[in-house]
């Protein structure tokens, strides 16, 4: 590997450190409950299932291994 790479690279992870060290070390930062995350996650796969309408499955007629 380039050794440039592999500085760029370890400066990276650096960064990616020091971001995780202070997000652990703030103590004042509020934290989301259980249930927010929860309820955030259900609505972004409502948003992207649409559940609302009909799924675009397309019906396998004349399929010769439909059986």
């Amino acid at each position: 590997m380039n050794a440039v790479a592999v500085i760029y690279v370890n400066s990276h992870l650096a960064d990616l450190r020091a971001e995780a060290r202070s997000r652990r070390a703030d103590p004042l930062v509020e934290k989301r409950s259980l249930r927010s995350r929860i309820a955030s996650r259900t609505a972004g796969l409502r948003k992207v299932l649409n559940t609302e309408s009909e799924l675009a499955v397309p019906e396998l007629k004349n399929y010769p291994y439909g059986g």
